[in-house]
């Protein structure tokens, strides 16, 4: 096990070797040989992944086990040293003590492989860099690691008539490598600095199909609003660097995670009476609200469905919105710092965005959009659970809502993938790339796909009744634990609106699974979504046209590599929740248990209840939307009887539209105003000094060209001149230079006579 201990950072190093591979050498030109090599070092991250989980939960020193950890020497290169059980256990206890005294509540369990380098000088001190592994590091990177390759292999079935596929793969490559050094990370800088190669192959992946006006706006649109989040964030960082001096993670002398340090931060104040803790804790959760798209930074999101159905499931399902989660559970010291002021703003923003992004999602018709509003909603959830101190209830659900969500995006992608195959849109695909593309997407044009797409159907039914928290799939064991939490810690507020947060949930991916799945096929005569770029020609909705010649000669077809993919998030979507079952028995509690977290017992009123509501919700879902959309003139059946709230919901409350008349108007008036200063005012002083000098140099001009060249000449010229004048009087006969003398001798005595004698 040593192996994985020492060997952790090949685990980015192997993905990122990948995007080298694709992007620097003619591999970059084989579509195939590029996505098969991007996967299979992603599944030697699998690997390593696992094995250093097997290591790190052989070697917790939680668990007085403790088999290596890795130190710095001096000049930076990290070594691994042997350490006994009990110095392990003795370290842990120790910060336990130092915790409780100072009156902190959470400790994580001491790491089994720190390697860090000196980086950069600082001041007296050299700032290193490393990596950093506990049980939650190498929980989180077995996580990403498989829904990673899972989505890595999809992509080979999904993207191969793209002829950018190459590309595609190297910018995934990249994405996956700074995720798994993000969580790594051994201090907060190195944290960030993945982080924003995150955000930078976002844009990048987002923006994918660049031809379409619709996806580089909303790559843009992400690309800025996540940039305010990750502003604040770094000022939390630089803030937190002058009170601590340093943003190394754990609990000794100089790392942010002391005990004393901790106390006296959480004691003192600050900016408007508020102690360091909190003014540190909301800065870096501005960066959460940013990444997670928590409200109200949660607008880029949705739009972000543009971008290439594998990319949704990696970046906004399964790993990098759940970089926002994970910010704030590794930090959760300092927000528990202050006593809880921090956390009960995260509580709030959490339980809002749960139920803020499920209203929204009931009224969509996108299925992308559906699930894309249902992670901000989950997001949400995970938000809460940490804000009301469920530290393992929120990690828990972001594991296994990472391989349910994924599973449901790239299920989705099949169902598109499959759609945009039918004649109508393989039609309307000719005309206008971007309407065919949102019409496949649209769920009022799909049915009765259970029998098309079989593999697909049970698969992303699988993930589905995870999502919707029914036993004994995943969602189940993890949300009721947030709900439990809520209940046994004194948070009903909380509770209540998570709970119908889960209703919510249950009821609209339950319109979706049916209009997706069940009835006749509706692709036959579809909606035709009608790009906004047209809207001068063309208003609405309309019907795709229909010959008899299509009828029957659609081909159903599902990727081998497609499949695979799906079952493998799908036996996670099943059995993820026995990571953490909430039993005292073999096994149960085990995330818990190696994370050194007290686990919340089983409440059965609350876990009862929980299944009540979410059996409810699939039960007015599925029949609400039993005959739904049989005739193509039919509306939503919650349109029909509630047009007002549902428009509102439609409309996602016009949040964007309240953005662009309010923010998007400031800056437009804010760019016309700095266009004005920048004519009239900056360009009349650049083009003042130009004129100004202009005249300075014709002055100069005239002056060197009169005075300095004319002069000197006009003189030279005289003197030349006055030499040949002179020169003639130089005739060489006696007689001359004797009335040369006699007119001299008479012009002194002359001189004489009429100046100097008077």
């Amino acid at each position: 096990m040593s192996f994985f201990l020492q060997y952790a950072w090949l685990i980015p190093a192997l993905p990122l070797l990948g995007f080298a591979l694709i992007t620097f050498t003619p591999l970059r030109r084989n579509k195939l040989a590029s996505g098969w090599t991007a996967t299979g070092l992603m599944g030697l991250s699998v690997v390593m992944a696992l094995g250093l989980l097997v290591a790190v939960v052989s070697a917790n020193p939680a668990e007085s086990h403790g088999e290596a950890t890795t130190t710095t020497e001096a000049h930076g290169e990290a070594v691994a040293t042997e350490e006994s059980h009990g110095e392990a256990a003795a370290t842990t206890e120790s910060h336990g003590e130092a915790a409780a005294e100072h009156g902190a509540a959470f400790t994580f369990p001491a790491p089994v492989v720190v390697q860090r380098f000196a980086w950069a000088p600082a001041g007296s001190t050299n700032f290193a860099m490393g990596i950093y592994v506990d049980t939650p590091v190498a929980v989180m990177l077995a996580m990403v690691t498989i829904t990673a390759t899972c989505i890595h292999l999809f992509s080979i079935g999904y993207m191969a008539a793209n002829a950018r596929q190459s590309r595609f793969f190297s910018f995934i490559s990249l994405f996956a490598s700074a995720m798994l050094l993000m969580v790594l990370s051994d201090n907060l800088l190195l944290f960030f600095m993945a982080w924003e190669i995150m955000g930078l192959c976002s844009y990048l992946l987002i923006g994918f199909l660049y031809e379409r006006p619709q996806a580089y706006r909303a790559a843009i649109k992400a690309f800025i609003t996540t940039r305010i989040g990750d502003v604040l964030m770094l000022l939390g960082l630089v803030y937190l660097w002058t009170q601590a001096g340093s943003l190394a993670f754990g609990t000794a002398v100089g790392e942010i995670f002391n005990p004393e340090f901790l106390h006296r931060i959480g004691t003192e104040t600050g900016f408007m009476g508020l102690t360091h803790a909190t003014l540190i804790s909301l800065l870096i959760f501005a960066g959460t609200v940013g990444k997670s798209a928590q409200f109200p930074l949660h607008v880029w999101l949705p739009d972000a469905m543009e971008g290439p159905t594998p990319v949704s499931a990696l970046i906004h399902a399964a790993t990098m919105v759940s970089a926002g989660v994970f910010l704030v559970a590794r930090t959760f010291p300092i927000f528990e710092a202050d006593g809880g002021m921090a956390l009960q703003v995260v509580a709030i923003i959490g339980a809002f965005t749960a139920l803020f992004a499920a209203t929204i999602a009931v009224a969509q018709y996108d299925i992308k959009r559906i699930l894309a509003y249902s992670t901000l909603s989950q997001l949400g959830f995970m938000v809460a659970a940490i804000g009301i101190g469920g530290w393992v209830a929120g990690m828990f659900h972001l594991l296994t809502h990472a391989f349910f969500k994924a599973l449901l995006f790239l299920g989705s992608g099949a169902v598109i993938h499959a759609m945009e195959a039918t004649p109508a849109i393989e039609k309307l695909h000719h005309h206008d790339e971007y309407a065919a593309q949102q019409t496949a997407q649209d769920i009022r044009n799909m049915g009765g796909l259970r029998t098309k797409l079989p593999w697909t159907f049970w698969t992303y039914t699988m993930g589905y009744l995870a999502l919707a928290g029914i036993v004994p799939f995943a969602g189940f064991w993890s949300k009721d634990e947030i709900l439990a939490h809520a209940m046994d810690h004194g948070h009903p507020v909380v509770y209540a609106v998570l709970t119908v947060a889960a209703f919510l949930t249950a009821f609209y991916m339950t319109r979706q699974w049916r209009l997706v799945f069940f009835g006749e096929f509706r692709g036959e005569h579809p909606v035709v979504f009608v790009n906004p770029e047209h809207q001068a020609q063309h208003h609405g909705h309309g019907h795709a046209e229909h010959h008899d010649d299509d009828h029957g000669h659609i081909h159903w077809h599902e990727s081998p590599t497609m499949t695979a993919a799906l079952v493998v998030l799908a036996s996670f979507a099943v059995t993820a929740g026995a990571f953490n079952l909430p039993f005292s028995m073999p096994g149960g509690h085990w995330l818990s248990h190696i994370w050194g977290q007290e686990g919340v017992g089983i409440n059965w009123m609350v876990a009862g209840l929980s299944l009540l509501i979410a059996s409810l919700g699939i039960a007015v879902g599925w029949f609400s939307y039993r005959s739904a959309f049989a005739k193509a003139q039919d509306t939503d059946p919650l349109d029909a009887r509630v047009p007002t709230i549902f428009a509102m919901l439609n409309e996602k409350y016009r949040v964007d539209e309240f953005y662009n008349a309010t923010v998007g108007r400031l800056t437009a008036l804010l760019a016309l105003l700095w266009s004005f200063l920048d004519r009239v005012v900056l360009d009349g002083i650049v083009n003042g000094v130009g004129h100004l000098t202009l005249f300075i140099s014709r002055v100069n001009f005239i002056v060197d060209d009169t005075l300095l060249n004319d002069g000197p000449d006009a003189i030279a010229d005289g003197t030349n001149a006055a030499g040949r004048q002179t020169r003639k009087i130089q005739t060489g006969r006696a007689q001359d230079y004797v009335a040369y003398v006699f007119a001299g001798t008479l012009a002194l005595a002359m001189f004489y006579l009429y100046v100097i004698g008077k």
